[in-house]
């Protein structure tokens, strides 16, 4: 059945999932937050963040949010740190909005350190949250190369529902019902990336990359684990799918940021470049407030936060005290 849906940010991943559900024949609106980069886009049906992409004119460009708020499915596509304060705004202008917001941004909200299917459900308390997640990249799916993502919802029949919005010929959607590890395992693996990225920059070896992935996904699990996610998450597409697509690709932001900064490159201000930056400050303070050990995620802290040079903190981790791998 045909869907309105309204998709909240314009950017590149955006963009993809909007071209992918008009070409299966859905009714699709882009929001961009900024009225004359929407302009633009209008005039010239390109997305600067995709080359040589062309939107199809029957795709709907708007910088007035209420104009989204009547379709079937908000998918949530903007930067993770602004979902709070944009799921506000929605609720301010329609406090009984009850349509379900597909979450397909990865991020931890690192001023109240919260999950965002947890904002969701507090700032639209009518509306069931879905996770959309996994190793996808937007200009792959632009370029109808073959794509698997995990959706995660609480009802497996809405969880199935948003599935045939996106499935087609190139894109394979996988179910779960474990919302909290579908999202840490998209959030976390942007630390890991980061971390992946100093050890590239640094010229460390693949081996050290490896291993960095691999005690990284125990982290990841661990801290899921600690917040109420499944074991099992961690080993599908949204865990070690999405771990290893990020933290070996120089198409990541967050692995091309740790390079640079592996490479001693002078940066100005790390969280303009990587939403890995947020989501490590706030999984510190959590895993802090938990009691949960996180080496990786520590020192990727305290390198961007200027406490430890890299090779500082390179030489911390391989001084801690030897034990047990599992």
């Amino acid at each position: 059945m045909k869907k309105k849906i309204g998709i909240i940010g314009a950017g590149a991943w955006g963009t993809a999932i909007g071209i992918l559900a008009h070409k299966n024949g859905h009714n699709v609106s882009l929001w961009h937050y900024d009225y004359q980069k929407a302009l633009l886009m209008k005039e010239t049906r390109d997305c600067p963040y995709l080359l040589n992409v062309k939107i199809n004119d029957s795709i709907i460009i708007t910088d007035k949010l209420n104009d989204i708020l009547d379709s079937d499915i908000l998918i949530y596509a903007a930067p993770a740190q602004e979902f709070n304060s944009l799921t506000m705004k929605i609720s301010e202008s329609n406090s009984a909005f009850n349509n379900p917001v597909i979450i397909a941004s990865k991020g931890i909200d690192n001023k109240i350190n919260k999950l965002l299917d947890s904002i969701c459900k507090h700032n639209l308390p009518n509306s069931n949250p879905v996770i959309l997640s996994g190793p996808g990249f937007a200009e792959d799916i632009v370029k109808e190369l073959p794509t698997a993502l995990t959706i995660a919802a609480h009802d497996l029949k809405l969880a199935n529902m948003v599935g045939n919005i996106f499935a087609n010929e190139y894109f394979r959607p996988y179910f779960s019902t474990d919302l909290i590890g579908v999202q840490i395992g998209g959030a976390l693996k942007n630390i890991i990336a980061i971390a992946s990225g100093i050890a590239i920059g640094n010229n460390l070896g693949d081996g050290a990359v490896a291993s960095i992935i691999t005690r990284g996904l125990s982290e990841m699990t661990k801290f899921g684990i600690e917040l109420g996610a499944k074991h099992e998450t961690f080993n599908g597409l949204s865990g070690i799918g999405d771990l290893v697509l990020t933290a070996t690709n120089r198409k990541s932001r967050n692995t091309k940021l740790g390079i640079l900064i592996g490479s001693s490159k002078s940066i100005a201000d790390y969280s303009l470049l990587s939403e890995g930056v947020h989501t490590t400050n706030a999984v510190i303070h959590i895993s802090k407030s938990l009691n949960i050990g996180m080496p990786i995620t520590e020192a990727v802290y305290q390198i961007i936060n200027n406490k430890y040079t890299a090779k500082e903190a390179i030489s911390s981790l391989l001084k801690r005290p030897l034990r047990d791998e599992l």
